[in-house]
């Protein structure tokens, strides 16, 4: 049988990369772009193979082993991820601020090692999450899951290569792509996030082009093929038209992968089964498809980063970023591709490019080593570069102005794990007690079972980046004692959330306000930052955020918050602050003028956040006595809002508050009744 060179291949690939990159310059004209991915993963499997058997035949070889197998994917795949991930990580040291740096520390190191769909997976991490949006090295998921698969191939696949293909090795990998398919469909609807990032649920994808190209040398299968050509033309126009539907219809707002993806997989399985058929002999046939194909590994590697430094630069909404973002891409994709995949790299042995993977993971880990050096003044309380210690109340009454009532007068303390025990037995939590320096009591126990009234702050990371705003009014009001109270790690843990994990904070919301019910007396105040709204403009119409029937809480929320009210504490929720697409530093100087989105019409913003409000409102018809406290007279003016005022950041990222933010909500607060 013979193997010849496949142009449809090569363009179906073309196809696959330029949905793949149009979704990431626009998700708005091309929402299901990103199944250009699904794509790749069925031609992987399909090429892989097809080229192990092309290669037995040619060299009259009996099989091939783990070892060469491995050496042939890793001359393909690891020198121009390897110079990739360096350049990637230089130029974000170099342009990124210091939080966005430590923000995406070790996705460097994890994409060497083919495991950054797992790293994201165990962030709990949703792809489509605004908070990915200046990640470089997101698109690196899918590399990762194809070199899993690789690792599994030798032991289901090399066999048929081999030509023992036995009933039992067909049962086998069929069992396997099934298995796969199941699992993908019952998280489809269970946990998406998982399904999208998982190789269990993306195996049988690559398993889908491997049969396929076995299939195809079967000689009775290859008859029944050929019976079939008559209606090989009308399956192909079928299967172009089922990918043009895919891109245009499928997005981060559908069910996926599943019941999504069968259409583009489907699809590139028939257009990979009958080969090349008039009329789309004209559509193979095109140049720039084929060269988009040819070049397609290192234009994947590169399109995204330089479209995440061109935004940051110069911000989404400017004229600049969307020219230096295909100027770079077009640059930096031409020289991996000639020098890089054509380079001598093709021809290294296994030994070869273990050193050189070696030396590029030594590369790597000095970029990190300056991450882990930021990871100690970078905690929560001190979101802002304008203010790296907690304790020290300087940086803040330079900022907020000298009359600024936020003074040596409040200290804030992290409490050790033996202190929280100590507290209440069990607790998995972070707390940080804010109280008067006066006070030389350190028995929590004691400070909390105290006269003075209590100012309890609940809620995941942006509860924690209250802590100024905290410290701010116990300074200013003697005998007050604060204390903030956040999940292990602060993050996505909101009480009241669009998107609360019931397998993940319910334990989490039951300890909180059991915690804030034992100490908690007539007078107190529980603060919640609530129902945040999408942080990135383009997903305010996802489908939790204007739907409302969608699950906010868990089953201890409005139980815990009736109990509270009874024993006399004044509940308040925090209306949505306005969100932005830069990050706070990023509208300082002339970015600020340079970036259209430093700035919001306030009008915009109150039709944005209304679907919030009204489930606040809803909240509060359920529980009488609930106050809904909203700042945005302190984030807009009349007209419009912004993410900085006088030069100095409201933000630290997009919607977390600086330090200087947060203690000018914190003096915002105690004029409020």
């Amino acid at each position: 049988m013979s193997f010849p060179f496949r142009a449809d291949i090569e363009a179906l690939r073309g196809v696959a990369v330029l949905a793949v990159v149009i979704f990431h310059l626009f998700p708005n004209i091309l929402p299901g772009g990103y199944a250009g991915v699904d794509i790749f993963f069925v031609i992987s499997g399909y090429v892989v193979t097809y080229a192990l058997l092309a290669r037995q035949q040619k060299d009259q070889q009996k099989g091939m082993g783990f070892a060469t197998f491995l050496q042939r994917r890793f001359q393909r795949i690891m020198p121009p991820l390897l110079v990739a991930l360096i350049l990637i990580a230089a130029v974000s040291y170099t342009i990124h601020e210091k939080r966005s740096f430590y923000s995406f520390s070790g996705f460097s190191i994890t994409s060497l090692l083919g495991i950054s769909n797992l790293k994201l997976l165990a962030q709990q991490t949703n792809y489509f999450s605004p908070d990915q949006y200046l990640n470089p090295y997101l698109h690196t998921w899918s590399l990762g899951i194809e070199e899993q698969f690789y690792l599994i191939y030798p032991l289901f696949f090399l066999p048929f290569v081999r030509g023992e293909r036995r009933w039992r090795f067909w049962l086998a990998a069929v069992a396997l792509l099934l298995a796969s398919l199941l699992i993908a469909w019952h998280w489809s609807e269970l946990n998406a996030q998982r399904a999208y990032l998982s190789p269990i649920s993306r195996f049988w994808e690559l398993a889908t082009g491997v049969l396929l190209a076995l299939a195809g040398v079967l000689p009775r299968l290859q008859q029944r093929l050929e019976k079939l050509k008559n209606f090989a033309p009308l399956a192909q126009w079928l299967a172009v038209a089922g990918l043009l539907i895919s891109f245009c219809l499928l997005s981060d707002k559908a069910p996926y992968p599943l019941p999504g993806v069968l259409l583009p997989v489907f699809a590139s399985g028939v257009l990979l089964s009958f080969g090349v058929v008039a009329p789309l002999t004209a559509l193979v046939q095109c140049h720039l498809l084929r060269f988009l194909g040819r070049i397609s590994y290192s234009l994947y590697l590169y399109h995204w980063p330089c479209i995440v430094f061109s935004r940051y630069l110069f911000g989404s909404q400017s004229g600049y970023w969307l020219p230096a973002a295909l100027v770079a891409t077009l640059i930096f994709t031409w020289l991996s591709y000639r020098f890089v995949e054509q380079g001598p790299w093709r021809n290294a042995s296994l030994a070869q490019l273990a050193v050189a993977g070696g030396l590029g993971l030594v590369s790597l880990i000095g970029f990190e080593s300056q991450a882990e050096r930021l990871r100690g003044p970078l905690g929560l309380a001190t979101f802002s570069e304008l203010a790296w210690d907690p304790n020290d109340p300087q940086p803040i009454n330079q900022l907020l102005g000298r009359n600024a009532k936020y003074t040596n007068d409040a200290v804030t303390i992290p409490l050790t794990p033996a202190q929280i025990k100590q507290l209440m037995p069990g607790l998995a939590l972070q707390l940080l007690l804010v109280q008067s320096s006066k006070v030389s009591v350190l028995d929590t126990q004691q400070v909390l079972r105290g006269g003075e009234k209590r100012f309890f702050v609940v809620g995941d990371s942006h509860a924690g980046s209250l802590a100024a705003a905290v410290r701010s009014m116990v300074a200013a009001k003697p005998g007050l004692v604060g204390l903030l109270v956040t999940p292990p790690g602060m993050g996505g843990c909101s009480l009241l959330s669009y998107s609360f994990d019931l397998s993940r904070c319910s334990i989490y919301e039951a300890q909180a306000l059991a915690l804030v019910q034992r100490f908690a007396k007539p007078g107190d105040r529980l603060l919640l930052p609530s129902l945040r709204m999408p942080r990135l403009s383009p997903r305010l119409s996802f489908a939790p955020y204007i739907n409302p029937k969608t699950p906010l809480m868990g089953p201890s929320f409005e139980p815990g918050l009736q109990k509270l009210q009874r024993q006399g504490v004044r509940i308040g929720l925090l209306a949505p602050w306005p969100v932005y697409n830069v990050l706070g530093k990023q509208c300082l100087g002339w970015q600020e003028k340079l970036k259209l989105e430093c700035h919001q019409s306030r009008q915009d913003f109150e039709k944005d956040r209304n679907p919030a409000l009204q489930r606040l409102l809803q909240l509060q018809e359920r529980l009488p006595g609930l106050e809904i406290i909203d700042p945005i007279n302190l984030f807009c003016d009349q007209q419009k809002c912004s993410s900085s005022l006088g030069g100095r950041p409201f933000y630290s990222d997009h919607d977390h508050l600086s330090a200087y933010g947060s203690a000018a909500l914190g003096e915002w607060l105690q004029h409020q009744p």
